[in-house]
């Protein structure tokens, strides 16, 4: 049996624009890690090592460290082609470029049901920010159209502290049912203009309705990879989202060690 951590406060977004803040009781998600199927809670994690990282250097992030994303990517979902999203370092605002980069305190999962319709369109704003990631891959719209299944997988490293102000908590999928979602346009995110809608997660019914689950202390080689969108999913009726959040840690120790850490999505591409 689980039992919970201390309660933290998880921050929900209503319909009509206002924040409700509710205690929760985070689960373990070390002790979870033998029961969590991907396929349903839409996440785990993995230990990575990489060799001499620089967690600071946008260029080496974008280069060498894409590379290893690719790679882990396709290794982990055995897709056709995985094209990778530069990374979005997060931190706090003496270490981002971008008021967009803090932490987000608020359950959300990055991507809606228009995921899809959004990358196989290059009539779309998005296409400002995919077509250049797509020729630096040697890949296409007509590639993207072509493929049968689209998945993206986001891959969470910390880079800072081991026990920060500010960890991530994250949600077993199969507890957030699609009516407890609700979508919003974001029209610009880190200065560009993207205009992609994202699922902000409403309240709970039901104290703890939501399995919320955390990885407390993670490693600098330790990986918490999880799912942001899967159009076999979305066909078949089944959760494409996980939600996930930023929480302010009850722990004294943790409070002047302010969060670092690296994002990187993968589109990941299937030809059956």
């Amino acid at each position: 049996m689980l039992h919970p951590l201390a309660p933290v406060q998880i921050h929900y977004a209503t319909p009509n624009g206002a924040l409700e803040s509710h205690p929760t009781a985070l689960l373990d998600g070390r002790a979870a890690l033998p029961t969590l199927e991907f396929a349903a809670t839409g996440f785990t994690l993995q230990r990575n090592i990489i060799s001499n990282p620089d967690w600071t250097d946008p260029n080496w992030i974008n280069d060498t460290h894409r590379c290893h994303i690719r790679k882990l990517a396709m290794q982990f979902s055995h897709c056709d082609e995985a094209i990778v999203y530069p990374g979005i370092v997060r931190g706090p605002k003496s270490l981002v470029d971008h008021d967009d980069h803090l932490p987000i305190q608020v359950a959300h999962s990055d991507f809606t049901d228009d995921y899809r319709p959004m990358v196989l369109n290059p009539s779309r704003a998005y296409a400002k920010f995919l077509s250049p990631l797509l020729a630096e891959a040697g890949s296409s719209y007509t590639r993207i159209n072509a493929a049968k299944r689209i998945l993206v997988l986001q891959f969470w490293r910390n880079t800072g502290a081991i026990n920060a102000d500010l960890p991530l908590a994250i949600a077993d999928a199969s507890s957030v049912p699609y009516s407890a979602l609700h979508r919003e346009t974001v029209a610009q995110y880190g200065g560009d203009t993207l205009e992609f809608e994202t699922f902000l997660v409403k309240p709970p019914a039901t104290p703890n309705a939501y399995r919320w689950h955390h990885f407390a202390k993670m490693q600098h080689d330790e990986v918490l990879i999880f799912r942001t969108y899967d159009s076999q999913l979305e066909e078949t009726g089944q959760p494409y989202w996980t939600p996930h959040c930023a929480f302010v840690n009850p722990d004294p120790e943790a409070s002047g060690q302010a969060r670092q850490s690296l994002e990187m999505r993968a589109l990941c591409l299937f030809d059956r």
